[in-house]
């Protein structure tokens, strides 16, 4: 016997479902618009990490804590983020046992594009959903992530 599917009003508005669709379509985008940019070697893996980065730099760890992953797996983009010469790593001038993440110019201007290209979309989904909605759901979505942190790491206990 088959079953058919029908998308209820309801079964449209399930969070997870929601945010796995929007992820992957977000994901989609950066693929064809982001990573297709003259960048040999620089995949959608590596965007959330280079972004973090920022043009101040950041240590490895606090990317890693800011990024919510392990040491290891920041180490490992980083190290292919240096092989493509987007990123520099020295040691802190303040403590030698830190080391600082950096663009190289090559990177900055890479940032500098992917940042405006972000900065187009959201404005497009400004026009979508409007200024005030798309704040809220920013909001929302910080309150939901902080949620998430808080819940998952007390369920480890």
């Amino acid at each position: 016997m088959e079953q058919t599917c029908e998308l209820t009003e309801e079964s449209k508005k399930v969070a997870p479902k929601l945010v796995y669709l929007l992820k992957r379509l977000l994901d989609e985008w950066m693929c064809k618009k982001l990573c297709r940019i003259d960048q040999p070697g620089f995949n959608s893996a590596h965007l959330p990490l280079f972004m973090s980065i920022g043009k101040t730099g950041i240590s490895n760890n606090e990317l890693a804590a800011k990024m919510n992953v392990s040491k290891q797996a920041t180490s490992k983009i980083v190290k292919e983020l240096e092989a493509i010469n987007m990123v520099k790593s020295e040691k802190s001038p303040d403590d030698a046992r830190v080391v600082m993440l950096h663009f190289t110019p090559e990177g900055e201007a890479f940032y500098l594009n992917l940042k405006s290209q972000v900065m187009d979309l959201e404005t497009q989904y400004k026009k979508v959903a409007g200024t005030k909605n798309y704040e809220i759901a920013i909001e929302v979505m910080l309150k939901l992530v902080e949620f998430h942190e808080q819940y998952n790491c007390s369920e480890q206990k």
